[in-house]
């Protein structure tokens, strides 16, 4: 595990993907901001609500927890500073116990191997061990299926990894009662997600690091926001697919709106067409679907899309107030896309029930502009995922 070498620190980027339920999510700081801020954009995205707290060796017993579905504990970028309070332990267990949800990433399990967590060491669902290695790509084979772990992934996938002193530990055994979800399979045949049932809680364990590759994959981003989930037991938020679009400005060049559902690959591709000024998108789409939740109590509309050309674009996404008759003018989100697939959100603000009308229709829009150089006059853009995340 961790030598004392450089840290290497990746870049944040935003990430945002999909979920069926999400958690109220108290976590645990890596003591790098900008980890940190790529952990919240993944939950949010997933539809979970994150709360960045306090760093591990910081968890002293003090912090509450009342509210909270889940606690992600992250020893990652700060492995080296200490250990966690025995009343922070003591803390966290009967949190477990008394029905909370914990998901653990590296290192965690190796501290504990080398003495720290001794008492929190009961809440681990996979055996300490020094072993590991520094793989910067991680290979995921399901082994025990569960419905909600796997929710949205193939049997076999891979996961960019992280070099945080290393890249994962090598668990090769479990606990009594612990479940094996997925074997990482690049070094050997060792464990790579496991889970147990402790007292009215459960726990996840990542033999990985998950830091900003991890979860900048839509595999690995998937995979985290269905792990706390399935800790949480489902806290509550439902994923609306749109039932149909309508095209403002643009032309369809490939898909249909089916594609939208899911992260497959296959994209609803709308190019640049007729311009009639200036001032508007030359991209400009309507989605429409129908809420199962008549009143939430929170809305996310989320994209994952790319630019076909190279170039300064940025897209716009917005929500269509009911109340108005028209898209909301202060409920929006702007943000830079470019020839990578990326996603974007947007969170709606109070009161939300004014987003979905009396026949429980829900409305979003997508607009993308040219806003420098182009490398083609000619551009479109794919959107391989479009759907609101609604929360009773």
């Amino acid at each position: 595990m961790p030598n004392l070498r450089s840290l290497f620190v990746v870049p944040a980027a935003l990430l945002l993907a999909a979920s069926s339920l999400a958690a109220r999510v108290y976590v645990m700081s890596s003591g790098n901001p900008d980890h940190d801020n790529t952990v919240v954009s993944s939950l949010t995205a997933a539809g979970h609500v994150p709360v960045v707290g306090v760093e591990y060796w910081q968890f002293d017993g003090s912090v509450s927890l009342a509210g909270y579905d889940a606690v992600f504990l992250q020893a990652n970028y700060n492995w080296g500073v200490g250990d966690m309070p025995t009343a922070g332990q003591n803390q966290l267990l009967n949190y477990i116990n008394a029905g909370g949800g914990m998901v653990t990433s590296e290192w965690t399990l190796w501290k504990c191997a080398f003495g720290s967590f001794q008492d929190l060491s009961a809440a681990f669902s996979s055996t300490p061990t020094l072993s590991f290695n520094g793989d910067d790509e991680h290979y995921f084979q399901s082994f025990d299926p569960d419905p909600t772990i796997n929710s949205g992934l193939p049997q076999v996938f891979f996961v960019d990894g992280d070099n945080v002193a290393g890249g994962e530990t090598n668990i090769n055994a479990t606990p009594v009662g612990a479940k094996i979800f997925y074997l990482s399979l690049k070094t050997g045949m060792y464990i790579g997600l496991t889970g147990m049932d402790i007292g009215n809680g459960r726990v996840a364990q990542f033999s990985q690091t998950v830091g900003e590759r991890f979860m900048n994959h839509p595999s690995g981003f998937r995979l985290l926001g269905n792990t706390v989930e399935w800790v949480s037991r489902g806290a509550g938020t439902v994923q609306l697919n749109p039932t149909s679009f309508t095209l403002r400005l643009g032309r369809v060049d490939a898909g249909l709106v089916g594609d939208l559902a899911d992260l497959d690959g296959s994209a609803l591709r709308v190019c640049k067409f007729i311009v009639p000024n200036q001032q508007v998108a030359p991209i400009t789409v309507e989605l429409d679907g129908t809420s199962s939740v008549a009143n939430p109590s929170q809305m996310i509309f989320r994209t994952y899309g790319r630019m076909s050309a190279s170039g300064l674009f940025s897209q716009t996404l917005d929500l269509y107030d009911w109340n108005l008759g028209i898209f909301s003018p202060t409920t929006f989100v702007t943000s830079n896309t470019n020839t990578t697939y990326r996603f974007a959100s947007l969170i709606a603000d109070a009161p939300v029930g004014r987003f979905i009308d009396g026949q429980n229709r829900v409305r979003a829009r997508y607009r993308i502009r040219q806003t420098g150089p182009a490398g083609t006059p000619f551009w479109c853009f794919d959107l391989d995922q479009a759907i609101w995340l609604v929360r009773p």
